[in-house]
């Protein structure tokens, strides 16, 4: 739907008006800080995101939900409340159930420049579509975004006489995604396109919801681009894709480069289209005569192509959410797992997070980017601590790694602490 003419003047002035020299080299985009209040057993929780930030304790203790909250957030974005709600029951549940009524869920997210909080009504135990928001500019000190919970409507505080209280045409999306549009219109960047682009560069990847069975029966539907769906059903088009174009790009080369170390009899892939709108693939294998279909491959080559692919595919920066990277893994597959993170990491723009139960893959990566997480026994509110900052264990993370610590229940247990008679 097309804005009325007098609006997009309007905006297109308050933009110009808001711009400043310090925005005019882009800032990062990262996310810094998450914030989450009365999402499941997230009652009150905030950490600082760091480049790498990994995630384990007990069954329950809200590790996926933690991941889930954000990926909660951008998909609200991208579709809309109803339709993220819709895939969690419309929220059914969705909200502590110690909440008072007229307490909101709150999905908080800060960047260098901005902080954004998310929030929303629940009513007859569901989410209210209409979404309330808060966008405020720590570069100038200005709340740029104000949206009540069940408001169709959006303010921006300090422009109120160019941007009167408007409603908005998509009411059931975050405003910001479609006043993003417009505030691009002269080309420079700011608190909201940078909050844009942390959002749309969010991926999830669950590696018990990878569609095994499509891509050896079916193979991949063929396509242009290069990122993996969440299922990834188009892992063979995705790096297709990438393959052809290796002379310019080296991701396609550091993929096979760490399958190559995973598993050292594996040569290589030969992708080739098998229909008019197919992508097959076959292994070529040290150990074997001829090339092996995918669908003889087993489950821990392809999990390890699939987070592989998830972590270089892409161009730019991405905010990667990683649940359960470690299933049908050998060891030191996931050691080179780790390495592998820590390059996307440090080379290509990329924040990874990591919710898992491996010792082995909790012990590839520094005490600072480890959060133990676990259930208060009083209260059934999740906790997350960084294990650096765990003073009970300070003195034995000098000898002994966190995955064994993990293994011998002296962070994050699962069982009842044991008792001296």
């Amino acid at each position: 739907m097309v804005l009325p003419s007098e609006w997009v003047a309007k905006i297109k002035w308050a933009t110009k008006l808001v711009h400043f020299s310090t925005l005019t080299n882009k800032p990062d985009t990262m996310l810094t800080t998450l914030h989450i209040k009365n999402f499941r057993s997230l009652v009150d929780v905030t950490i600082n995101i760091e480049g790498i930030t990994v995630l384990f304790g007990p069954n329950g203790a809200g590790k996926s939900t933690f991941l889930d909250a954000l990926w909660f957030a951008r998909d609200c974005a991208i579709r809309g409340v109803d339709s993220a709600a819709s895939e969690r029951g419309h929220g059914i549940g969705l909200r502590w159930e110690g909440a008072e009524s007229y307490e909101p869920i709150v999905i908080g997210m800060e960047t260098q420049v901005a902080k954004y909080k998310n929030l929303f009504g629940y009513s007859a135990g569901r989410i209210e579509k209409f979404m309330g928001e808060e966008l405020y500019s720590k570069l100038r000190d200005l709340v740029l975004i104000d949206r009540k919970i069940g408001s169709d409507k959006v303010t921006f505080p300090g422009f109120e006489a160019l941007l009167p209280f408007v409603p908005w045409f998509e009411p059931e999306k975050p405003s910001f995604v479609k006043y993003l549009e417009y505030l691009r219109a002269d080309g420079q960047a700011n608190e909201i396109t940078e909050l844009g682009e942390m959002l749309r560069g969010i991926r999830f990847y669950h590696a018990r919801s990878t569609n095994f069975y499509k891509l050896r029966t079916f193979g991949s539907e063929s396509g242009y681009e290069t990122r993996l769906s969440g299922r990834g059903d188009n892992l063979w088009s995705v790096l297709r894709n990438l393959h052809d174009k290796q002379i310019l790009d080296p991701r396609y080369n550091i993929i096979m480069g760490f399958m190559k170390e995973s598993f050292p009899s594996f040569e290589a892939i030969v992708l080739e289209q098998t229909g008019t709108n197919s992508v097959y693939a076959m292994w070529i294998d040290k150990l074997r005569r001829k090339p092996i279909q995918a669908s003889g491959v087993s489950d821990g080559h392809l999990h390890m192509l699939m987070q592989l692919t998830a972590l270089f595919s892409e161009d730019g920066y991405g905010l990667i959410l990683l649940d359960e990277p470690d299933l049908s893994l050998h060891p030191w597959a996931l050691s080179v797992l780790a390495k592998a993170i820590r390059a996307a990491s440090q080379s290509f723009q990329k924040q990874v997070m990591i919710a898992t139960h491996s010792p082995v893959l909790i012990s590839q990566f520094a005490p600072e980017q480890i959060l133990a997480v676990e259930l208060s026994k009083d209260t059934g509110q999740t906790r997350m601590t960084k294990v650096s900052e765990q003073d009970s264990i300070r003195d034995l993370l000098e000898e002994y790694a966190t995955g064994s610590l993990y293994m011998a229940e002296m962070i994050a247990a699962q069982s009842e602490p044991q008792t001296s008679s």
